[in-house]
C-alpha cells in the first residue's frame, strides 16, 4: 500500500507539473504578443520559457515535502520521546531546530545568487539570440571572434554566480548531512549524562528512528534549494506578466460611412530606459479625417517619424497626450521589414484566412508573386507593385502608405509630409507642390536632382521615377532556392540520436574536468563516507565536506567545457549551418540543456553513486547476517536490471521527443514576437494562441508518457525490493538464536527498514541520469558542425597592405549552394579594375548576391577561382580575406549597446574619426540629440532607431573601417531622395582611390559607374560601361533605364483611367 500510495502520489504531482508548464506557457505567450516595445528582450522570454516554467513544473515533484518532511521530523521525535524519554528527545529536538535556524541565512543567499544566476543567464541568451539573428553580417565583416568573446564574458559572469550558488548548495548539503551526527551525538550523549537505562532494543529502536529520520534530513536540502530556485521563477513570471501591455486601438462602427480613419491631436512617444529623455516622437497638432477609399501618402527625410506616425495609427506605440485616433473597420499591416514565417508562401499569403483560389491568384499577380511563386522587386516590379496592387486591386479600400518614393505621391489623395516629428504640409499634391517654399518642394528638388543623373544618358522629358525597394527581395538568392512553394529556411527536421545514450557521452562529461582525474576521489570519498557511516555516523561529517567540495569544483568546470565546445563550434560553422537550423534550437541547447549541465546531472550524478553505494553497503551488511539474504539479492537485481533495460529503451526515446518538441514551441515564441505588431494588427491572435496551445499539447503528451513510464518502472521495483525484506525478515526471524545474533539481526533489520528508499533512489536517479545525460548528448551534437574555412592559414598569410590595387578578377567561376542544387553561378568570367566603380544588376536569381557571397567565401566556390591583386582568396584564411573587404549588407543590422560600440565593435578607431565618418553620414546631428553623444543606447536589434538610420550607421560603420574594396548592397534603399544624394555623393568622395561593387536595383544608384555587369541566371549577359550599354538599344541594360524612365507616366495615366 505505501508503494503504490507513494508512487501514485508522484505520478499526480508530475501530471499537475505538466498542466502547469502548459498553463504557464500559454499565460508567457499571450503576454509576449501584447507588448512589444516596452516589453522585455527575446532572450529573456526564452529563458522564461526554458528555465522558470520548467523550474516551477519540477516543483511540484516536491510539494508535498513542504509539510511532509516536517511531519516525518515530528513523529521521529515523538517515537524518540516513546523510547528514551523528555531530555534525549527534547537534545534531538534542539540539534535538529538548530540545524534548520543555522541554514535560513543560506536558503536566503541561495534565493539572492539563483537571481543573479538568472539575470546573467538573461543577458547571456538575449546576446546569444541577437548574434545568431546577425552571425552572417558578423562573418561577413569578420567580427564573430570579438562578438564569442563578448558571449564568454557574459558566461564568465553567469558562472562566476554559479561557482558561489554551488558553494552555498555544498554548505546546506554539509550542514544536513551532518545533522543525523549532530541529533544522534545530542540524544545518546544526555543519556549518557542522564544515566539513562540503554539496552540492544532502545539502541536499535533509536539508530533505526535516526534511519527514518535521516530521508527527510537529506531531502531537506534539495527541498530547500528548489523552494528558493521555484520563489525567484515565480517572482520572475509575476513581474513579466504585470507588465502594462499595449492598449489597441478598438475597431469601430463607422456612423459616417464616408470616414473611415480620424487621427486626433495628441503626443506619442517610444518608451526609454531614461523616462527624463523622453520627448515626443510624433506630434499631430490638428485633428485629420481620412475618407473611405482615399489614398493618403507620408514622406519625410530619415528619422522624421514617417513610421511612428503609421503606428499611432495603429495604437503601436505609448501615448503621452491626446484621445488618439479611431479606425472604422479593419486593418492590414505592412511593416518597413518584411516579417515571414516559416512555413509556405501559401500559409503566409493567406495568414489565416480561408483558400480562395482566383482571389489567392489574383493577390500574387498584383503582388510580382506569380511567376513561379519567385519574389522579385527590381526596375519595374515597384511600378507594378503600385499599380496593380495599391491602385487596383485595393482601390476601394483606405490606404496609408509611408514611401520614399515621391514619384508615387501624385497619385495620392492626400499627402502629409513629416519634418522633426510633425505633419509639416498635409493636403493635395497639387497644392503642397505650388507651394514654393514648402517642405514637399525642398524634397522634390532632391528628387528631380537624382533623375538628372539619367537623364545625362537618355533624354526624356517625363517624370521619372525610381524603383520601390522591399527587404524581401533576395531571401530566395540568400538562402537557395525554394523548394516546392516552402520557405527553406529552418525547414529541417531536428535530428536525434537513437538507441543508448553512448557511453562516450558520459566519458566525455566525466573527464571533461581535470581529464576525469576526480572522479576516482569522489567515489573513494562516497565510499568512504558510507564505510564510517555504517561504523560510526561521527565521520560522516569529515566524508561529506570532502565530496561536496570537489564534486561542485568539477561541476562547474565539466558544464564550462562543455559550453566552450559547442559556442566555439557554433561561431565557427558556415552560414548554411544557420540558414536550415532555427536559432531555437541553439538556444534550446544554450538555455535548457545548459542549465542542466550546469546544476542538474553533477547532483543527480552524485545522488546516484551515494544511493547505490548505500544500497550495495546494506546488501553486504544483511548478507554478513544471513548468507541466504545475498541470493536472494542476486534474483531479484537480476529482474530490476531486465526491469530497468525494458524501461530505458522507450524512456529514452521520450526524453529526446520532450527535448525535439520544445524547440518548436521556441520558435513560435520568436517568431511571434518579431511580428507582433503585424497579429495584432490582423486580429490573429487567437489563431496564434491556438497554435502555441498545440504545440504545448504536443510537448505536454511526450512529458505525459515520459513520466508514466518512469512510474511504471518504479513501482515494480518498489514491490521487489519489498517482497525482499518481507522475505529477510522471514529469514532472520526463523533461523535460530544458535545461527544468528539478535543485536546483529536487528541491525539488518535497521538497516533494512531504508532498503525500499534507497532502492527507489537509486533507480530514479539512474533513470534520471540517462534522461538528463540526453541534455549532454545535444550539446555535444553541436560541438561536432562541420567547420568554415581557417579563419586564419599560417603559411599563406597576405600582405598587411593587401589589397593595395583592390583588382578583382573572376575565372570560370561556378557557386552551387550544395551538392543537390543546380549551378547559380555558371562559367562567370570578368576583371573588376581597381579604383573603379562597378554596378551589378540582373533579375532577381540571376546569381547578383551569389557572386557576392563567393567574394567573401561565404559558400565556396564549386569551381574556378576568384584573384584580388592576384591572390587566390581560396588559398588565404577567412578573417585574412574579409577583414580587408568592406561591405553595407541589404538589411541593417545594428547590435545592443551604444552608438559607439555599434560603429566600432572592435574598439579600434578614436571618437575624432568617428564623429567625422557621421558628419559625412549625415548622422552627427541625429546622435548630437541625445545627451549622452556616442554612448547613446541602441536596443536590441536597433528597434530604437529608424530603419533609414540604421541603414546610415551602416554605411558609417564600413567607411570608418577605410577598405580598397567596398561592396554595396543596395545600401541606401531606406533613405528619402536628399540623403541619399548627399550619401552618393559621400561614398563617392571617400571611396576614390577604392573599387566599389554595387548590387543595385535602382537604376540612379549605378548609371553613373564606371563599368556594369549585368547577370542573368547566372552567367554574364553584358559588361560595359554604362553609356556603351546606351548606345544599344537592344541592350538589357537600356530596357532597364527605359523602364525606369516611364514609369511615372504610366503610374498617372493608370490613375486616370482609374
Amino acid at each position: 500500500m505505501e508503494s503504490l500510495s507513494q508512487r501514485q502520489w508522484y505520478f499526480g504531482a508530475q501530471i499537475i507539473g505538466v498542466r502547469l508548464r502548459a498553463a504557464l506557457t500559454v499565460l508567457i505567450y499571450k503576454k509576449s504578443i501584447s507588448i512589444k516595445y516596452s516589453g522585455p528582450s527575446n532572450g529573456k522570454i526564452i529563458n522564461l520559457i526554458n528555465v522558470d516554467v520548467e523550474r516551477i513544473g519540477d516543483f511540484c515533484w516536491y510539494i508535498h515535502g513542504i509539510w511532509l518532511l516536517p511531519l516525518q521530523v515530528f513523529l521521529a521525535l515523538v517515537i524518540l520521546y516513546r523510547n528514551l524519554g523528555a531530555a534525549p528527545s527534547a537534545a534531538a529536538l534542539i540539534a535538529t531546530v538548530l540545524v534548520m535556524v543555522c541554514n535560513t541565512p543560506l536558503a536566503n543567499i541561495q534565493e539572492s545568487l539563483h537571481s543573479k544566476i538568472m539575470e546573467a543567464k538573461d543577458s547571456r541568451i538575449k546576446t546569444t539570440s541577437e548574434i545568431l539573428k546577425s552571425m552572417r553580417v558578423l562573418k561577413l565583416h569578420s567580427w564573430e571572434s570579438a562578438f564569442m568573446k563578448k558571449l564568454l564574458q557574459l558566461r564568465e559572469t553567469e558562472r562566476s554566480w554559479l561557482k558561489r550558488y554551488l558553494y552555498t548548495c555544498s554548505a546546506v548539503a554539509f550542514l544536513f548531512w551532518a545533522s543525523p551526527t549532530l541529533v544522534s551525538v545530542s540524544t545518546f550523549g544526555i543519556c549518557i549524562i542522564l544515566n539513562t537505562p540503554l539496552n540492544a532494543g532502545t539502541v536499535l529502536s533509536a539508530l533505526a528512528t535516526f534511519r527514518i529520520l535521516q530521508e527527510p534530513i537529506y531531502n531537506l536540502p534539495e527541498l530547500i534549494s528548489m523552494i528558493a530556485q521555484t520563489k525567484v521563477s515565480v517572482d520572475r513570471i509575476k513581474e513579466f506578466v504585470k507588465e502594462d501591455q499595449v492598449k489597441l486601438i478598438p475597431c469601430h462602427t463607422s456612423k459616417e460611412s464616408n470616414v473611415n480613419i480620424v487621427i486626433e491631436t495628441g503626443e506619442y512617444a517610444w518608451k526609454t530606459s531614461d523616462q527624463n529623455l523622453k520627448t515626443p516622437t510624433i506630434k499631430i497638432s490638428e485633428k485629420i479625417e481620412i475618407m473611405k477609399g482615399y489614398k493618403v501618402a507620408i514622406c519625410g527625410s530619415v528619422g522624421s517619424g514617417k513610421s511612428s506616425l503609421l503606428s499611432s495609427v495603429l495604437g503601436e506605440i505609448p501615448k503621452i497626450s491626446g484621445v488618439g485616433s479611431r479606425v472604422y473597420g479593419t486593418k492590414a499591416y505592412v511593416p518597413q521589414s518584411a516579417w515571414i514565417q516559416t512555413g509556405t508562401i501559401r500559409e503566409n499569403v493567406l495568414f489565416g484566412k480561408e483558400m480562395n483560389k482566383g482571389n489567392y491568384e489574383d493577390v500574387l499577380e498584383a503582388c510580382a508573386l506569380d511567376q513561379d511563386v519567385k519574389i522579385a522587386v527590381d526596375a519595374h516590379t515597384g511600378t507594378h507593385l503600385f499599380k496593380k496592387c495599391l491602385l487596383q486591386h485595393l482601390s476601394q479600400k483606405t490606404v496609408i502608405y509611408a514611401t520614399h518614393q515621391l514619384e508615387f505621391l501624385e497619385a495620392a489623395d492626400i499627402v502629409l509630409v513629416i519634418k522633426g516629428g510633425q505633419i509639416a504640409q498635409s493636403g493635395k499634391y497639387e497644392d503642397l507642390i505650388a507651394d514654393l517654399n514648402g517642405e514637399l518642394v525642398r524634397q522634390m528638388a532632391a528628387h528631380r536632382k537624382s533623375l538628372d543623373q539619367v537623364s545625362t544618358y537618355q533624354q526624356d522629358d517625363s517624370f521619372n521615377s525610381r524603383s520601390h525597394h522591399v527587404n524581401l527581395i533576395e531571401v530566395v538568392e540568400e538562402k537557395g532556392p525554394f523548394n516546392n512553394g516552402k520557405l527553406p529556411e529552418k525547414s529541417h527536421e531536428e535530428e536525434a540520436e537513437t538507441g543508448r545514450v553512448k557511453w562516450s557521452v558520459y566519458s566525455t562529461f566525466v573527464t571533461s574536468a581535470y581529464g576525469g582525474a576526480l572522479v576516482p576521489v569522489i567515489l573513494l570519498c562516497q565510499v568512504l563516507f558510507q564505510g564510517l557511516q555504517m561504523g560510526s555516523n561521527y565521520w560522516m561529517a569529515w566524508a561529506t565536506e570532502k565530496e561536496g567540495r570537489v564534486s561542485r569544483e568539477r561541476l562547474i568546470w565539466t558544464a564550462q567545457n562543455l559550453f566552450l565546445g559547442m559556442i566555439t563550434s557554433v561561431f565557427r560553422a558556415p552560414i548554411s549551418f544557420f540558414d536550415s537550423t532555427p536559432s531555437s534550437r541553439i538556444l534550446n541547447r544554450s538555455s535548457t540543456d545548459q542549465s542542466t549541465a550546469d546544476m542538474d546531472i553533477p547532483y543527480r550524478l552524485a545522488g546516484l553513486a551515494f544511493a547505490l553505494i548505500q544500497l550495495i553497503s546494506i546488501m553486504v551488511l544483511m548478507s554478513q547476517v544471513a548468507w541466504q539474504v545475498f541470493l536472494l539479492f542476486l534474483a531479484v537485481l537480476a529482474l530490476s536490471i531486465w526491469y530497468q533495460a525494458y524501461y530505458i529503451t522507450t524512456a529514452r526515446e521520450l526524453a529526446r521527443m520532450v527535448g525535439i518538441r520544445k524547440a518548436p514551441i521556441l520558435h513560435h515564441f520568436s517568431e511571434s514576437i518579431t511580428g507582433a505588431a503585424t497579429i495584432r494588427c490582423f486580429n490573429q491572435e487567437n489563431r496564434f494562441l491556438m497554435k502555441i496551445m498545440n504545440l504545448t499539447d504536443d510537448y505536454s503528451r511526450v512529458a505525459f508518457h515520459n513520466y508514466a513510464t518512469m512510474e511504471w518502472l518504479s513501482v515494480r521495483i518498489n514491490f521487489l525490493f519489498n517482497l525482499v525484506f518481507f522475505l529477510v525478515l522471514i529469514i532472520l526471524v526463523s533461523l535460530p538464536r544458535s545461527a544468528i545474533d539478535p543485536s546483529l539481526a536487528g541491525l539488518a533489520a535497521t538497516y533494512g527498514l531504508n532498503l525500499n528508499v534507497l532502492q527507489a533512489w537509486v533507480i530514479w536517479n539512474l533513470c534520471n541520469v540517462e534522461n538528463k545525460m540526453i541534455s549532454v548528448e545535444r550539446i555535444l551534437q553541436f560541438t561536432n558542425i562541420p567547420n568554415e574555412a581557417p579563419l586564419v592559414i599560417e603559411d599563406c598569410r597576405s600582405n598587411p597592405e593587401w589589397p593595395t590595387v583592390g583588382k578583382v578578377e573572376l575565372e570560370n567561376l561556378h557557386v552551387q549552394y550544395s551538392p543537390a542544387l543546380p549551378m547559380v553561378l555558371k562559367g562567370i568570367n570578368c576583371t573588376f579594375p581597381g579604383q573603379k566603380k562597378i554596378g551589378v544588376v540582373g533579375r532577381t536569381g540571376s546569381g547578383k548576391s551569389t557572386l557576392i557571397q563567393a567574394l567573401f567565401r561565404v559558400v565556396e566556390p564549386s569551381g574556378g577561382r576568384i584573384l584580388i591583386d592576384g591572390v587566390d582568396i581560396c588559398k588565404i584564411g577567412l578573417q585574412d580575406l574579409r577583414s580587408r573587404l568592406g561591405i553595407i549588407p541589404q538589411d541593417p543590422t545594428l547590435f545592443q549597446g551604444t552608438m559607439r560600440t555599434n560603429l566600432d565593435p572592435l574598439q579600434q578607431h578614436s571618437d575624432q574619426e568617428i564623429w567625422e565618418v557621421l558628419n559625412e553620414c549625415r548622422l552627427a546631428e541625429i546622435v548630437r540629440q541625445d545627451q549622452r553623444l556616442l554612448d547613446a543606447p541602441v536596443a536590441e536589434g536597433g528597434e530604437n532607431w529608424s530603419v533609414g538610420q540604421r541603414q546610415l550607421v551602416c554605411l558609417a560603420r564600413v567607411l570608418l573601417k577605410k577598405r580598397r574594396i567596398l561592396v554595396l548592397d543596395e545600401a541606401t534603399a531606406s533613405i528619402d531622395t536628399a540623403t541619399d544624394i548627399v550619401i552618393q555623393e559621400t561614398i563617392r568622395g571617400q571611396t576614390n582611390g577604392c573599387t566599389v561593387i554595387t548590387v543595385a536595383h535602382r537604376i540612379p544608384t549605378v548609371i553613373d559607374n564606371d563599368l556594369v555587369l549585368v547577370l542573368d541566371e547566372g552567367k554574364v549577359l553584358e559588361y560595359d560601361s554604362p553609356a556603351r550599354l546606351l548606345e544599344d538599344g537592344s541592350s538589357a541594360f537600356s530596357k532597364l533605364v527605359a523602364e525606369y524612365s516611364r514609369r511615372s507616366s504610366m503610374i498617372n495615366c493608370f490613375r486616370d483611367l482609374s
